[in-house]
């Protein structure tokens, strides 16, 4: 199973200090739990996707991803995929000549290509499925692998990820679930299209705190009314309950996974510790999914 580890770049304006703390994350988790990949975001100045969440802290711009990757592959020895919003560049080919210049300059093999974040917005970039091919297609950028986010509880979300096969996706990332249901019917519908990727990658983040709960939903997180309550019913508990509910959520996916007809892509997790989430408990995180998705496929 592949397990891959989420690290956000540091906000510009704080400097080496931040950086460093950024790399002694990623390496206390690695130290613990080797992954095999550092996923890393990019980070735009984007609406409260739910009237629920909050965020206290504003916006700040963030370094690079590419540029944060190439570090953790130097200082660390780990290899790196980023995020890269393609609706933001202003021709195609101004997206193949970054894609280029990410592979040869800092050694990024893997690019999760995401849309817009506002539908009202008219974007003077290509849509995600339109940069899948033109990354596919293009001269210069060899054996890259190409992903994709998808939203289970989206309506139509299997149509949209196969369109995106098609058009070249390699793999997806989910936003961070908490719950399955959505996730089993998406992978249920891909498998009767018969457009199933080869690879996706479950996205977790245990929850450290009440304001922690509060920016993910603001992030657009979904978390169910009575889950909500039982998390933020005793605030001392939020961390180890959020941790046993992405154990039962992940059990739950292997378990339907194992009644779907093929094809069915592979399963991996990545874990977004969004916030002051200890790495220690990332790390034991790490290890329990690892260990159900063993056991899971031991019982086939």
């Amino acid at each position: 199973m592949k397990t891959v580890l989420e690290a956000v770049p540091p906000e510009r304006h704080r400097g080496q200090a931040a950086l460093e703390k950024v790399l002694e994350k990623v390496a206390a988790v690695q130290a613990d739990t080797p992954v095999d990949l550092v996923n890393i975001p990019e980070i735009h100045e984007e609406p409260a996707r739910s009237d629920k969440g909050e965020r206290r802290q504003p916006f700040a711009p963030r370094m690079a991803p590419r540029d944060l990757a190439q570090i953790i592959r130097e200082r660390l020895g780990i290899e790196c995929m980023i995020n890269h919003v393609v609706v933001h560049h202003h021709s195609e080919q101004a997206l193949v000549d970054w894609a280029r210049e990410t592979w040869e300059r800092c050694g990024v093999r893997q690019m999760v290509l995401v849309g817009g974040g506002r539908r009202s917005v008219r974007y003077p970039g290509p849509g995600v499925a339109r940069a899948n091919a033109l990354l596919r297609d293009a001269d210069g950028v060899p054996g890259l692998r190409i992903g994709n986010i998808c939203i289970p509880s989206r309506r139509d979300e299997a149509a949209r990820m196969a369109e995106k096969v098609g058009a070249g996706a390699d793999f997806f990332t989910t936003q961070i679930l908490y719950e399955s249901d959505g996730f089993s019917q998406m992978l249920a519908a891909l498998s009767a299209a018969g457009q199933a990727p080869a690879e996706v990658l479950v996205a977790f983040c245990p929850i450290r705190s009440v304001r922690n709960l509060r920016f993910l939903q603001w992030l657009g997180v979904g978390v169910p009314e009575d889950l909500e309550a039982w998390l933020v019913a005793d605030e001392t508990k939020i961390t180890g309950r959020s941790v046993e509910q992405i154990h039962r959520t992940w059990q739950a996916i292997l378990d339907e996974a194992r009644t779907i007809a093929p094809p069915v892509p592979r399963l991996g997790v990545n874990l977004a510790p969004i916030g002051p989430i200890p790495p220690a408990v990332t790390a034991g995180l790490a290890r329990d999914l690892a260990a159900a998705h063993t056991d899971g496929v031991a019982a086939l």
